[in-house]
């Protein structure tokens, strides 16, 4: 087993920067599904193909997995992989994507907290001036992107739904290291999503999804998005978080979001979404935060 303080390796780096080049596309899929989607059939269509996508892995998964594990991998589950995508999705109806990436960054600082606060690791008060900077970061972002300037119609109370799904990450991924080391990573996701998966159908059968898919023009389309979001940017991406972070430690796996902004402002770029100042300053004050809360 892996030791918590274990120094990255080059296939730890590698992992680190693949996951940000993945997820950093989420923003834009998540946008694609919604248009012919609602916000919770997005997220809950993400987290049915993803159970379909590692059910070949399930059963080995389960013969990993002990009575005594079952406390911490529900709670992975939930706040890991069940609850992030509602709040993701619900976010980003009302909020560029480019702005939902770089509000993903304080993934780490989240962590941080809790790995201080509940896991007991030794507090530092630079780590806590990091965590002020990143805050002031997500204020210059929502305070000169308000409603009613160039952002047209972004409604950035939304940004508050991304915060809270970092908080959560931050739970999962210190859950993870402490309590789920041993289990292969690939067994992990497989029954983390097994665990979520029969409640997003039981949602879709009652929700109208099928009748969208039969009527809206840009259904399939929308579809062809989600099943992306979900093989690669759920399943696959997952089983790499997990591996990174048995790799290494909570706080490293999670500076995978440190990168996520730029890949998502690229993408939002390309989609015609407007890219301000703001944005770069927010920016520059979040990742300034992150640095000092993680060096």
């Amino acid at each position: 087993m892996p030791s918590s303080s274990a120094k990255p390796t080059p296939q730890s780096w590698f992992f680190l920067i693949l996951s940000a080049l993945i997820w950093g596309s989420s923003f834009i899929l998540m946008k694609k599904g919604l248009v012919a989607f609602s916000p919770p059939q997005v997220a809950t269509l993400r987290i049915f193909f993803s159970m379909v996508a590692l059910l070949p892995f399930l059963w080995s998964g389960i013969k990993h997995i002990h009575k005594k594990d079952l406390p911490y991998v529900m709670l992975v589950a939930i706040a890991g992989s069940g609850l992030p995508p509602f709040l993701f999705t619900a976010a980003q109806a009302h909020l560029p994507s480019a702005a939902a990436g770089i509000l993903n960054a304080f993934t780490p600082l989240f962590t941080l907290l809790v790995g201080v606060v509940v896991y007991k690791v030794v507090f530092e008060w630079r780590k806590l001036m990091g965590v002020l900077l990143g805050l002031a970061g997500a204020t210059v972002l929502v305070v000169t992107t308000a409603p009613g300037n160039s952002q047209g119609n972004a409604n950035y109370f939304y940004g508050l739904y991304i915060l809270l799904a970092t908080l959560c990450y931050g739970i999962s991924v210190n859950t993870l290291k402490q309590y789920c080391q041993h289990i292969p990573a690939t067994a992990l996701n497989s029954v983390v999503f097994a665990l979520l998966g029969p409640f997003a159908l039981l949602y879709l059968l009652s929700s109208g999804a099928t009748g969208i898919v039969q009527t809206h023009p840009h259904a399939w389309a929308s579809l062809g998005y989600l099943v992306i979001l979900a093989v690669v940017n759920t399943a696959f991406a997952g089983i790499i978080y997990f591996k990174l972070t048995q790799q290494t430690n909570a706080l490293f796996a999670s500076t995978t979001t440190y990168l996520i902004p730029f890949i998502a402002i690229l993408f939002g770029a390309a989609d015609g979404e407007v890219i301000g100042w703001s944005y770069a300053a927010g920016l520059a004050l979040i990742l300034g935060g992150v640095y000092l809360a993680g060096r």
